[in-house]
């Protein structure tokens, strides 16, 4: 496989790096005494801030322009709304996280966030037809009774 075959990997490694650093600042904060709602809103205003300054980098780049960019011009401006949606759904989702992480334990916490990898898949299967093998079939089954096992009160 070339070298691009690769670059998801990097990419999901990097995301995983970011997302654990994050969740580990949320449950340090709280066990600090930083309130949820208060905690939610500062990490609301920091993503705030970096996708202010992304999108002042694309503006004057030129890169929504689509004489510029010829990814967007057959692209009808409607399916941004798309990413609006999501982005609306992840804000909502980083507060339930940081409820989650600062009441209980973080790492049962954030493996339950986590687990939203066999949602995408199902979604992805229903919705876009894409194709699940059976090894991926079994991987989100042992993923999710692994996930169960991590939350569950020890047994011994």
């Amino acid at each position: 496989m070339n070298e691009e075959g690769y670059l998801w990997l990097i990419y999901a490694l990097a995301t995983f790096l970011m997302f654990g650093i994050t969740n580990f600042l949320l449950k340090l904060a709280s066990v600090k005494g930083v309130p949820s709602i208060e905690g939610i809103v500062v990490l609301w205003v920091s993503t705030g801030l970096v996708g202010l300054a992304t999108l002042l980098i694309v503006l004057i780049s030129g890169m929504l322009n689509p004489l510029n960019n010829p990814n967007l011009q057959k692209l009808d401006f409607k399916y941004f709304i798309i990413p609006a949606i999501a982005g609306i759904t992840l804000a909502i989702g980083m507060y339930f996280l940081k409820v989650a992480v600062a009441t209980g334990k973080a790492g049962p916490a954030t493996a339950i966030a986590a687990s939203n990898a066999a949602l995408v898949a199902i979604l992805s299967w229903l919705i876009l037809n894409e194709k699940l093998s059976l090894s991926e079939v079994l991987g989100m089954i042992i993923y999710v009774i692994a996930i169960v096992l991590f939350a569950i009160k020890p047994l011994g």
